[in-house]
């Protein structure tokens, strides 16, 4: 028999060539198909709404807006939401949500990983370069009024959204929350489950329940 079959016929039984198979197939490939295919129908789906050059997908994104929203996304982004292609476990899909006359701006060669973003009435801009981790959240708003409690089960508070500007070439830790009215720094990382309330200067790293500089980088 032929050297090159015999050498074929070992590796298939060594198990070598079905998890490259597999992995190729069902990790990479059918998830970027199936993202690919949710672009695909979202750009036919919604006016307002541009995905630059060179995005790659993997699994099904979310995306909902208003007529009036406009949504952004750059060059060379990377969307992981599917769990079997991520290395982290995903808690959900990627969501991005733009509502009312709100703006979501995703720069260039940005990284996410089943984030959720959601703008209700003002805008949210990430800068190019930045890598968010798994099950991350971004929003711009309380979506219900805090007092009285009796007004908590309406979506009230407008006057109450701010804006989210994150930076150029940020790195957003596993688990984070980002809320109303935060500016973050270029160049910043933000520790893992850190939630950020205010303000993050460029330069330095954050972590904690708020999130609060613990290292500055040169």
């Amino acid at each position: 028999m032929n050297p090159k079959i015999i050498k074929i016929i070992k590796l298939f039984f060594s198990g070598k060539l079905q998890g490259v198979i597999y992995e190729k197939l069902f990790v990479y490939l059918i998830p970027e198909l199936t993202g690919q295919i949710w672009l695909l129908f979202y750009k036919l789906l919604y006016r307002h709404i541009k995905v630059g050059k060179k995005v790659k997908c993997w699994g099904r994104i979310v995306i909902s807006k208003s007529p009036d929203s406009n949504i952004v996304i750059g060059d060379n982004v990377r969307i992981v939401s599917d769990y079997v292609r991520a290395s982290i476990g995903l808690y959900s899909k990627c969501k991005i949500r733009a509502f009312s006359q709100s703006k979501i701006i995703i720069g260039n060669n940005v990284a996410l990983n089943g984030t959720a973003i959601t703008c209700r009435t003002t805008s949210i801009e990430i800068g190019a370069g930045t890598i968010i981790a798994s099950n991350c959240i971004i929003i711009d708003s309380d979506f219900h009024a805090p007092w009285p409690p009796e007004n908590r089960t309406y979506n009230m508070g407008y006057e109450r959204d701010r804006r989210v500007k994150i930076g150029k070439n940020i790195w957003i830790g596993v688990n984070c929350i980002i809320l109303k009215g935060v500016t973050i720094g270029e160049n910043s990382i933000l520790g893992a489950g850190s939630v950020v309330a205010n303000d993050i200067p460029p330069n330095v790293v954050v972590r904690g329940n708020p999130a609060k500089i613990i290292k500055n980088l040169p």
